[in-house]
């Protein structure tokens, strides 16, 4: 049973989660079924032991229907109640996570039975909450729109006569709408960039149009997005960059962490594509952001900072020479990436810098160490590895080395055009370990051949070794 869609979410909620779930099936308003409450109770307190006989069907039946002969069928049924709890209790708790939605929902049940004084309160109330939160996102705006929308259906009901002041709500709306198609014409920008899938999205030019009139712009949920997309835009361009840098800092209050972070990493995105357009400066410009964003943790997902955004941070860094920032960087945010990859990450990075700094002694154990799931890292691994045994002299085990390295590319099969860069790395290397010293002829001969082959990885650092 341990394949269930009901066991296999238990396994997801944390134990405070589980705990909580018990006790909302145990009340009435929401479960009057003994045997859900009784199967939930069971697998609250054995979910996370070791022992799996706990979560075979018939213990499962037991503990539902204590004392009666085992029925799959009925097993199944309490289950499916149970799973359907669970989907009840995962809703409300996340409705209950958005204040502003909350409030809403209570102004609208109000409304529509007609409780006039309770209504106007929440309303104050709900109004209120709004003004007094800093964030001022895309969500906000939508929410400002509800509200205008219910107290306007409120006083049509009563006031046929009335002067309704109906503004507000192509404001708010527009703002919201503007706001999320520009967020999302962001994203299809650093997609196509990345998979080279083309978007058609309509009304997209009239919405910059509209934007670009200029009232708009004083709204930091237009600005940031309408900033962001001009930059990712026009890589050639180095103001929007610097407009968006300027509103980061300015508006870091009027969003939540979670979008500050994706507009962090757009902010980057934007110097990576500098950075590929032959602009050096950008380089700090990406430290800087980083920096900048690690100092208000606006890095991290669900409190962890992915093995992605390491690499990059070290690899600026040590672009730059910040060899004692990085080296700080690493060993301070360690802790920090998933306890699943952080030991391999760790040792990957610490290795790297140190073989940016020639110290191949200390980065070959480290290198050693290493096992990487993502492909690409795997094999700058190894290469960083095979150098460092030729900078060592380490002659024999360079050789063993390149011989395995050579068995295991031909082994891949979804390495695509990484398989040759790397066959052509390892075979270049045999010969270059092979050399006669002071055989010139050779070396040339050599040299030209790499010269003429674009395909292999370490190409440049392969010539600089021939010497010539």
């Amino acid at each position: 049973m341990t394949t269930s869609l009901l066991i296999r979410a238990f396994q997801q909620l944390s134990a405070k989660e589980r705990s909580a779930f018990v006790e909302f099936v145990r009340c009435p308003l929401f479960n009057r079924r003994p045997e859900v409450l009784r199967l939930s109770e069971h697998l609250a307190a054995n979910i996370g032991k070791t022992a799996q006989m706990t979560l075979a069907a018939e213990r499962l039946f037991e503990a539902a229907f204590p004392d009666e002969i085992y029925d799959n069928s009925r097993l199944r049924l309490a289950m499916s109640y149970a799973l359907e709890a669970l989907r009840q209790y995962l809703g409300l708790i996340e409705w209950q996570s958005d204040k502003a939605e909350c409030q809403q929902t209570i102004v609208r049940a109000l409304r529509n039975r007609g409780m006039d004084k309770l209504f106007n309160k929440a309303l104050d109330k709900a109004a209120t909450h709004g003004e007094r939160r800093n964030v001022r996102d895309a969500q906000h705006h939508f929410h400002q729109y509800q509200l205008h929308q219910e107290k306007l259906e409120h006083k049509a009901r009563r006031e046929r006569s009335v002067n309704l002041n109906l503004q507000p709500l192509p404001d708010e709306l527009t703002t919201f709408y503007v706001s999320e198609m520009l967020r999302h014409a962001c994203s299809a920008l650093m997609h196509q960039a990345v998979a080279g899938q083309t978007y058609h999205m309509q009304l997209l030019s009239a919405i910059l149009g509209v934007v670009e009139q200029g009232p708009m712009l004083e709204t930091p949920a237009v600005a940031v997005y309408y900033h962001a997309y001009r930059m990712l835009q026009s890589p050639e361009e180095e103001l929007p960059f610097e407009q968006l840098k300027h509103l980061l800092a300015q508006h870091e209050g009027r969003f939540g962490q979670e979008e500050m972070r994706g507009l962090y990493l757009m902010a980057i995105n934007g110097c990576i594509r500098r950075m590929n357009a032959g602009k050096k400066l950008y380089i700090r410009e990406a430290f800087d952001v980083y920096r900048a964003a690690l100092e208000r943790n606006f890095l991290t997902e669900n409190g962890f900072l992915s093995s992605f955004t390491f690499k990059n941070i070290i690899r600026i860094g040590a672009a730059l020479g910040e060899h004692d920032w990085t080296e700080q960087f690493i060993e301070q945010q360690r802790s920090a990436l998933h306890p699943h990859e952080r030991d391999n990450t760790y040792r990957y990075n610490r290795a790297f810098l140190y073989f940016q700094k020639a110290d191949y002694a200390q980065a070959m154990p480290l290198l050693q160490q290493v096992d990487l799931e993502d492909p690409l890292n795997n094999l700058h691994a190894r290469r960083m590895l095979v150098r460092s045994y030729y900078e060592l002299g380490e002659q024999d085990a360079l050789e063993s080395l390149l011989q395995s390295f050579g068995t295991f590319l031909n082994r891949q099969k979804n390495l695509g055009y990484h398989q040759a860069l790397n066959l052509n790395f390892v075979r270049f290397m045999l010969r270059l370990i092979k050399l006669v010293p002071n055989d010139e002829v050779a070396k040339v001969s050599l040299w030209k051949e790499l010269a003429a082959e674009k395909q292999v990885a370490e190409r440049e650092w392969l010539m600089e070794k021939l010497g010539l």
